[in-house]
């Protein structure tokens, strides 16, 4: 046993230490008496297909006998060893292992002792015999149910990978078109302001807002890295709700004008609110350009803040467009998801944005989530709660 099975014993051990000897023993197990001729032996040996026979000494039992005691004793004894008593020719003494053994523990008992053939018993009772071969096999099957699932995770992070990759290439993709129709908004306004100087000053806002996407669209490409790799500090202040909330209406307040959106804010105005200002009102700016960008024309998104029982804050911001399908929800929050297959312009913004808002309201300590049906069974709300004292 040692010389064949050791050198390979310790990788084996370790993958079959889960491995149950019960499942893996001979359970048909041909006995013979200790007081029995060898010549009882041989017959056994040949008339079955296996390569030891356990020897009792009434029922329990005393030793091993195999086709190499039988033959090394037949080379002492040419002309008396058909009349030897098994006990003379057996080995002993005997090592045994109970059905509750694992390979791994068998495996190493073989080893100690020096031996191929070991006996299992249940309660005392000889319940089957374990052989090296049975031990290489169990391995052996461990093994390839290893490998095999082994191969099956790497399959499917590599598919996840692939399929990040081509989600990722898609966002760049969709982040530059943006940024491409931004500068294409700027030299528009700038040809338009050559032929008319005098009426230069009405271009103004197109290029401040052209500007001013460029610019979100890059410092959330950037926020999102520093978030994820920790590398962005919390700027922690007691503000006015107020105070964060009114300028992004009044920013966002445009974009739904010209698609006579009304905003409805409701609950808290003048409550304060422990927190890093500059993230949470990017956080807010990204749900109301999205909630506005998907509402109907001539609809209501709403804007609802709350003190919550534990002394958290909480901000609801829902529109009445389309819903978000129950299998996207799940997802909707990660980097380079969107509601679907591929990149959806204006559900979940262009990509980032409410992997940036999770990323945000998650550096405070809080939670965010998805609500789909909102109201009347249309629609989507965006709820965040930051905690009382942010971690």
């Amino acid at each position: 046993m040692s010389d064949d099975l050791q050198p390979a014993s310790s990788g084996v051990a370790q993958h079959a230490a889960s491995l149950r000897v019960a499942d893996n023993m001979s359970r048909r197990v041909q006995c013979v008496a200790a007081t029995a001729a060898l010549r009882e032996a041989a017959r056994l040996l040949a008339e079955h297909p296996i390569s030891c026979l356990v020897v009792l000494e009434g029922d329990t039992p005393a030793g091993i006998v195999t086709e190499r005691d039988v033959v090394r004793q037949a080379a002492r004894d040419p002309e008396g060893w058909a009349a030897t008593p098994v006990r003379d020719a057996m080995s002993h003494p005997l090592h045994v292992t109970d059905t509750g053994a694992t390979v791994a523990e068998v495996i190493a008992t073989c080893a100690r002792h020096g031996v191929r053939h070991l006996p299992v018993t249940d309660g005392g009772r000889l319940a089957g015999i374990v052989t090296q071969t049975d031990l290489v096999r169990a391995a052996h099957r461990h093994l390839q149910s290893y490998a095999a699932e082994l191969e099956r995770l790497i399959g499917e992070r590599t598919a996840d990978l692939r399929d990040s990759e081509r989600r990722r290439d898609d966002l760049v993709d969709l982040t530059v078109h943006d940024i491409k129709n931004s500068v294409c908004v700027v030299e528009s306004a700038l040809e338009m302001m050559e032929q008319d100087p005098i009426g230069a000053a009405s271009f103004v806002p197109l290029l401040r807002r052209a500007s001013q996407r460029i610019g979100h669209l890059v410092c959330t490409l950037l926020d999102v890295n520093r978030l994820e790799s920790g590398a962005m500090p919390l700027r922690v202040q007691d503000v006015p709700w107020a105070s964060l909330c009114e300028p992004v209406l009044a920013e966002t307040g445009l974009l739904a004008q010209a698609k006579s959106v009304a905003l409805n804010r409701t609950g808290e105005s003048h409550t304060i609110v422990r927190c890093d200002p500059a993230l949470v009102e990017r956080v807010l700016l990204n749900l109301l350009d999205n909630a506005i960008g998907v509402a109907p024309d001539r609809s209501t998104v709403d804007v609802h803040a709350e003190r919550t029982a534990d002394g958290g804050f909480l901000v609801r911001v829902g529109n009445r467009g389309r819903t978000i399908a129950p299998d996207v929800l799940p997802t909707l929050f990660r980097k380079y998801r969107q509601g679907g297959g591929a990149p959806v312009k204006r559900l979940g913004g262009w990509g980032l944005g409410l992997t940036f808002c999770r990323l945000a309201v998650e550096r405070h300590g809080g939670t965010i989530r998805a609500i789909s049906p909102y109201v009347d069974g249309e629609g989507a709300a965006f709820e965040f709660v930051l905690p009382a004292e942010p971690k």
